[in-house]
């Protein structure tokens, strides 16, 4: 099912707690993956703001992270994903290249004009 044009929801698990809102902070677990299949590694890189600095990894490549859901805080495609989302919910999608990275990409992390599968997680709102 299409989200919008370039964001392509696969998988969804619907959550029970309440509606993710615009402008708002929530904690998020994500995890990306290149094309093939590759974990990105260095999210950090990817993720330029940041609500308090901190960025937990874990073994299975999800990455934990406080953000704003805006257009200033979350590339173009992640942002259209988490829209109709709630607390509890789990999302996986696939962002072309427009809505990602783009024709620059990240150096060394998310080469340039990379399809990303990404799965997002709603932990809570802050």
């Amino acid at each position: 099912m299409q989200i919008r044009k370039g964001v392509k929801l696969l998988v969804e698990e619907p959550g029970d707690g309440v509606p993710v809102e615009r402008r708002h902070h929530y904690l998020m677990a994500m995890r990306l993956t290149l094309n093939r299949g590759e974990v990105v590694r260095h999210p950090q890189k990817c993720l330029s703001h940041r609500i308090d600095g901190r960025l937990e990894t874990g073994d299975d490549g999800f990455f934990r992270h406080c953000v704003r859901i805006d257009r200033e805080n979350l590339v173009g495609g992640i942002f259209h994903a988490v829209q109709g989302m709630r607390v509890g919910g789990y999302r996986k999608v696939t962002v072309a290249p427009h809505l990602a990275y783009g024709e620059r990409g990240i150096p060394g992390v998310i080469p340039p004009n990379a399809k990303l599968t990404v799965e997002i997680k709603v932990l809570g709102k802050l």
